[in-house]
């Protein structure tokens, strides 16, 4: 890639006019910092000893999806070291270090470009002088920048791009060059479990706009990551950017078309803080609420505000009435409006915790929102930081005594906790500003049904005239869900317009689904039809874990169900990028168990244990899940001191975050967890094992029976390079608890380290031998099916590959003493 960056930044260099230049030369930068970050990623992931709850890598990962100029900054300020220490001492040299005495270090003058990319082109004015001395130092910081990283910048090999460190080759898991050019990233997603990546070609001539499918081991995929119910995104506002806490799921559609009306009157609610809490988004089924209202907050996301004046919110809650959920009591089914209300407030909390404890369960209706709004004010957020988004109120309130309880409700809500949005297909009973969604426009609804043909392949919609087209649209309403109807099924059926019109128009609403179900089960494969009857015989709520489950066990691949879903109506997907949640709707169950009723009675029986055994891992993993939440954080952060730390490091404001952490300790000396977490981030955040050691021996001795006490003293005894007293911390992680496949893995990657810093020194090839053995013997050993224990086998066999590499160079007389690690 180096010739590639130089070859454009001689193009760039070329142009005339100063003005071209700099456009088009941060347009390199912005590449070329974009391809050393992740580079700088996959060496961490594929290189380093990656932790359960590394939040720097995460956080950094999931900001990719929408990445600022200043993103590849961050990430490679906070790699630099540990890739040093780790895998090879001259990564990126002159990032920290002068070179000269008056010349800045690499960190120093791209922080200077960014502000500048802020301040002026990006929301300012360019002048002529600025512009001619901006296009000069960008220029020579792409030179310098090429001259620091020529070594590290990724090679094509025969297998794809290879980021070689020092005597490492990484093999990159992230698209950076198509077709001979390298690319400027735009947004990477996740759609139903595919990632895709969108950017443009790094071209003057040609900077078309491309998609690029990622294969399911990608180093953006989360699936061996835990799914925290909230994520951070960096959105743009003003000159900079906010980072915005939401668990806000992805558009439901690519087709959205009009509905500027509505959408301008919720960006002016949205504006009006002062005298509107609460916006209600109201209209019959099928006009698209649930459509707009997730438009509305992907652009917010996607987009976010030039104008700093319109306020942002710094939580965004999503919440989808259910009837039976997960929660910390275990599986719950709500009864009553009160109880599905009382959940979306609980909701908001994990915001802040990472699993709640029995008292929240215990507080009902005022109670309950007044501890949230306390909890909220502790943390710093006001009421107009906070966005509450309720989906389909309709379904918790069925009668008018529902309908006064849930108005008061979201009153409360709104006068205590934050602003609110609900989706109703009533006009509820409150105070709200309210956004009335109708019939398209005929306009918007030809365009729309132009768009779903095209999407579909429905070809008599594509070979349509315009007049019959928009006919069709009047005879629907110009209602999006019958719109939507009738391409699916000219598309499945290859039928005519009319033919399909006729279908639908004769039939009431039942009746039309009833034919639609049956229509779209003949088209099906039976194994996909079998994991419909599983999915509807379950007892736990269906998310895209259990329909994997399902899938697996049925002999069908997720994708083409997937396929098949995509192509009814039978159920509401709420998704959120690499995971989704499933509801089945109720007539579309019944359908599903009248099939099951007329099987013969083996399949019947063969559906529920399958059934059966899909709930139960469903129930396994919340089990895992939570525990390992419980166990190693919960009890850390009980102070708001310790919570404020929690969210300074997720800013990664660390001054803030030592300075909260100090005055925790002085408040709870005795709490071993803090001081485990402490430790911890001292280690993992700001790289300082000599630092961490007295917090991570001073939990232990708080609490000997603390297996994540243990375990992080061993990790810090390690980076400090005592390999014995790590042992020992390990072999006590062992007794009290932890993975015996887990503690054997640290102690064979420790020993890899160290013989990476002396890689001909006298121990070498003992350490070796020991680290082979261990991580041999840690794969070898049985392990638990759960999320964590399939991590660590991953991590074990990285390993093994690492090890077996680096003895073979050593015994070659490959490895240069200038190639390896600086040491912690």
């Amino acid at each position: 890639m180096l010739e590639i960056y130089a070859r454009q930044l001689e193009i760039a260099r070329s142009h005339g006019s100063d003005a071209e230049a700099l456009s088009y030369l941060s347009s390199v930068l912005r590449s070329l910092l974009q391809a050393l970050a992740i580079s700088a990623l996959e060496v961490t992931l594929q290189a380093t000893p990656v932790v359960d709850d590394d939040s720097n890598l995460n956080q950094f990962i999931d900001r990719f999806s929408q990445p600022s100029d200043g993103l590849p900054l961050e990430v490679l300020d906070s790699l630099v070291p540990r890739i040093r220490s780790l895998v090879f001492r001259g990564f990126m040299k002159g990032w920290y270090e002068r070179i000269g005495e008056d010349q800045k270090t690499l960190v120093e003058a791209l922080t200077e470009w960014v502000e500048f990319r802020n301040k002026r082109p990006g929301h300012g004015v360019l002048d002529s002088p600025t512009t001619s001395l901006w296009a000069k130092r960008t220029s020579d910081l792409i030179q310098r920048l090429l001259e620091s990283a020529n070594d590290v910048l990724p090679q094509q090999s025969n297998s794809g791009l290879v980021a070689k460190v020092g005597d490492i080759a990484v093999p990159l898991t992230a698209p950076l060059v198509v077709e001979g050019a390298a690319i400027v990233i735009a947004k990477v997603f996740s759609r139903n479990g595919v990632w895709k990546v969108q950017g443009q070609i790094l071209s003057w001539s040609d900077a078309r706009d491309i998609t690029i499918d990622l294969s399911p081991t990608n180093l953006f995929s989360t699936e061996y990551r835990p799914n925290d119910r909230f994520r951070w995104s960096e959105v743009a506002y003003g000159n900079g950017s906010r980072l915005v806490l939401n668990n806000i799921p992805v558009r439901q559609t690519s087709t959205f078309v009009g509905r500027k009306r509505e959408l301008d009157k919720l960006g002016d609610w949205l504006s009006d803080i002062v005298d509107s809490r609460t916006c209600l988004v109201f209209g019959d089924g099928g006009f698209g609420k649930t459509t707009l209202v997730l438009e509305f907050f992907n652009r917010i996301i996607d987009d976010g505000f030039e104008d700093e004046s319109v306020p942002i919110p710094s939580v965004i809650n999503f919440y989808t009435a259910k009837k039976t959920k997960w929660t910390e009591e275990g599986l719950v089914h709500f009864k009553g409006i009160s109880d599905a209300m009382e959940d979306s407030v609980r909701e908001l909390m994990y915001c802040l915790h990472p699993v709640l404890g029995k008292d929240w369960y215990k507080l009902e209706g005022r109670a309950l929102i007044e501890k949230v709004g306390t909890e909220l004010s502790k943390e710093g957020f006001t009421r107009n930081d906070v966005l509450l988004i309720i989906d389909n109120t309709e379904t918790l309130a069925t009668s008018t005594s529902d309908a006064e309880e849930l108005a008061e409700f979201i009153s409360r809500v709104a006068k205590r906790i934050g602003r609110v949005v609900i989706t109703s297909r009533r006009r509820e009973l409150l105070a709200a500003e309210p956004v009335p969604v109708s019939q398209l426009s005929e306009e918007e609804a030809l365009t729309l049904i132009r768009k779903l043909g095209t999407e579909y392949s429905a070809q008599s919609v594509m070979q349509s005239s315009e007049p019959r087209l928009r006919r069709a649209c009047e005879q629907l309403m110009y209602k999006p869900l019958l719109i939507d109807t009738l391409v699916r099924y000219i598309a499945r059926s290859s039928s005519g317009v009319q033919e399909g019109l006729d279908q639908i128009l004769k039939k009431t609403s039942d009746e039309l689904l009833e034919f639609l179900y049956e229509d779209a089960w003949l088209r099906m494969n039976k194994m996909v039809q079998e994991v419909f009857i599983v999915l509807s015989s379950l007892a736990t709520p269906p998310d895209s874990k259990s329909v994997g489950d399902a899938c697996r066990e049925i002999g069908v691949s997720h994708s083409e169900f997937q396929s098949s879903l995509g192509e009814t109506y039978f159920a509401t997907i709420t998704d959120r990028g690499e995971i989704y949640d499933l509801e089945i709707v109720d007539l579309a169950k019944e359908f599903f168990r009248q099939k099951k009723r007329r099987a013969a009675q083996a399949d019947a029986e063969r559906f529920d244990n399958i059934a059966f055994k899909v709930d139960k891992l469903a129930a396994e993993r919340w089990e895992v899940d939570r525990n390992y939440r419980t166990d190693r954080v919960a009890d850390a952060y009980r102070s708001e001191y310790a919570r404020a730390a929690k969210l300074a490091i997720i800013r990664r404001d660390y001054g803030a975050a030592r300075e909260n952490f100090d005055l925790a300790v002085i408040e709870e000396p005795l709490n071993a967890a803090l001081r485990e977490r402490i430790a911890s981030f001292l280690l993992r955040n700001l790289g300082k094992a000599e630092l961490a050691l007295p917090f991570a021996r001073k939990a232990t001795e708080l609490d000997p029976q603390s297996a994540d006490a243990w375990l992080t003293l061993g990790l810090v005894k390690y980076q400090v390079g005592d390999i014995s007293g790590g042992d020992i911390a390990m072999d006590n992680a062992m007794k009290q608890g932890k993975q015996e496949s887990l503690c054997l893995l640290r102690k064979g990657i420790a020993r890899y380290h160290a013989a990476r810093l002396e890689p001909y020194g006298k121990r070498s090839a003992k350490l070796l031998k020991e680290a082979t053995a261990l991580v041999d013997t840690s794969l070898r050993l049985p392990v638990a099916a759960d999320f964590y224990a399939q991590k660590n086998r991953r991590e074990a066999e990285k390993y093994v590959s690492l090890i077996r590499s680096l003895t073979l160079m050593i015994n070659r007389r490959e490895v240069t003493a200038e190639n390896s690690p600086q040491g912690g």
